[in-house]
């Protein structure tokens, strides 16, 4: 099933939500649930206490962290020692009255037996594991509990406080489509995205005070969430975040009325969860190998869904539900503008909708939601159109995770995808053809719709193109 031992972690949480398994009278006594916990733990290399404060994670180093994946069973005893734990809770499952709970925790065993096991195998199965049980499963509660309580007004002193704004040379900088996102540290990207957001008056014309406290926790949630990929990583998210927030910024000056203030909001937190959790292969490996998302998707927008279904699921916890404090009907709408336009970004979709869209900015009839895709579309392969100095360091993290692909691929006996056979790719002529196929052709089209700034946009894009061009010669 390709499970992390992380998977375990987030099951075992939820297995301490029914009384039966509490330490209290004849049930399950507290030295053996202690030792449980304690052996529970060892899942995320937390060797020094059976319980750890919510939400840390230590590492092998002993440091904590946030990032799942970053954790280890370190000896084969101690997964012995795991699936031990896991047989004597399934041995406890005769105390549970209800049927219904006891078959729903005999499944959270044999994900937990599962997610021990499969950590033995090869290290082609380490590509694309996951590293956590989907986030719906986790997060998304029943009726009576997911429709009450987390629109509740929170007490101010409560509330954590909000980064300080960007400050006045970083926040010009940022506004600037030659930004160098490279050069800002890891720690302080989720502080760097929240304030490109709250820069546009939309957001704070929109969410209510709660709101924008709870959307800084689920910024920070969310990058947590992202995996330390090549490419696909919280860095890239954070940049397709600042490059929608100009594109946002410059359709606004030329089409004052074509956005809403709640689009603008959708489409700035849809660009932030668009790649969330993604596991550094694409659509076609996770569809070829079985894997679970796919078989949990149908194979249809693998990555995509998975991505906006986890970012909804992160949101639906009470903390982080920055969505619920806004009405009814406003809520509806930016969940439903935020899944269109991740599902938009799968790369299947491009052809289909770069030909209405074409047509549409030809007949100057572009929808907001046209204009809003395309924008996220093309901010997520915006690489070419940035100084070479910033394009580069992409070519190079797409290529590692295209090449990690093309030999597990190798290693399984499938077919190697496109651009990702490391003995025979030309990583130059790569790039000549994914610009001149598929960021060209929409980049010309976002030109028309912010004419003030599409020709030195364009003019950088075949700029790189010729650079690339010679390369490949």
């Amino acid at each position: 099933m390709l499970l992390c031992p992380l998977t375990a972690v987030s099951t075992f949480e939820n297995l301490k939500r029914f009384s039966f398994f509490q330490p209290s009278g004849s049930r399950v006594g507290t030295a053996c649930t202690t030792n449980k916990l304690a052996l529970f733990s060892l899942c995320c290399g937390q060797r020094t206490a059976a319980v750890s404060p919510p939400g840390l994670l230590t590492d092998r180093s002993g440091t904590t962290s946030n990032e799942p994946g970053k954790s280890t069973i370190h000896t084969s005893e101690e997964m012995e020692g795991l699936l031990k734990a896991i047989q004597d809770l399934e041995s406890s499952l005769g105390n549970a009255k209800n049927e219904a709970v006891r078959q729903h925790l005999q499944s959270a065993c044999a994900v937990m037996r599962n997610a021990v096991e499969d950590h033995r195998g090869p290290v082609v199965d380490q590509l694309a594991r996951l590293t956590a049980l989907p986030e719906a499963i986790v997060s998304c509660r029943p009726p009576s509990v997911a429709l009450s309580g987390s629109s509740a007004k929170e007490p101010s002193e409560g509330l954590s406080p909000l980064p300080p704004p960007l400050d006045g040379a970083l926040a010009e900088e940022v506004k600037t489509w030659s930004f160098d996102i490279h050069k800002i540290a890891a720690a302080e990207l989720p502080t760097l995205c929240f304030g490109v957001m709250m820069q546009h008056p939309a957001v704070t014309r929109v969410l209510p005070q709660l709101s924008l406290h709870r959307l800084w926790r689920f910024v920070q949630v969310v990058g947590s969430r992202y995996r330390d990929n090549p490419f696909h990583s919280f860095r890239h998210a954070v940049d397709v975040t600042l490059g929608i927030s100009c594109l946002l910024r410059w359709l606004q000056e030329a089409q004052p009325t074509l956005l809403s203030d709640l689009q603008v909001v959708a489409a700035l937190v849809a660009a932030m969860v668009h790649d969330t959790d993604h596991p550094g292969v694409m659509n076609n490996f996770l569809v070829a190998t079985r894997h679970p998302l796919a078989v949990l998707y149908n194979q249809q927008s693998v990555l995509e869904n998975h991505h906006i279904a986890t970012a909804m699921a992160l949101a639906s916890r009470p903390e982080l539900d920055w969505i619920s404090p806004l009405p009814a009907s406003e809520q509806a709408e930016l969940r439903k503008v935020m899944i269109e336009l991740v599902l938009a970004t799968d790369p299947t979709t491009h052809m289909p909708f770069m030909k209405r869209f074409m047509e549409d900015v030809a007949a100057q009839t572009v929808t907001p939601m046209q204009a809003m895709a395309a924008m996220l579309k093309g901010a997520d392969i915006s690489n070419p159109t940035r100084p070479l100095s910033v394009y580069a360091v992409w070519v190079e993290g797409i290529m590692k995770e295209f090449f990690a692909q093309g030999d597990a691929e190798r290693t399984l006996g499938l077919p190697i995808s496109m651009n990702c056979d490391r003995e025979s790719v030309n990583v130059n002529k790569c790039q000549v053809g994914f610009i001149t196929f598929l960021v060209s052709p929409i980049w010309k089209g976002i030109a028309q719709l912010i004419p003030a700034q599409g020709p030195q946009l364009l003019a950088e894009l075949e700029t790189n193109l010729e650079h690339y061009k010679a390369l490949a010669a």
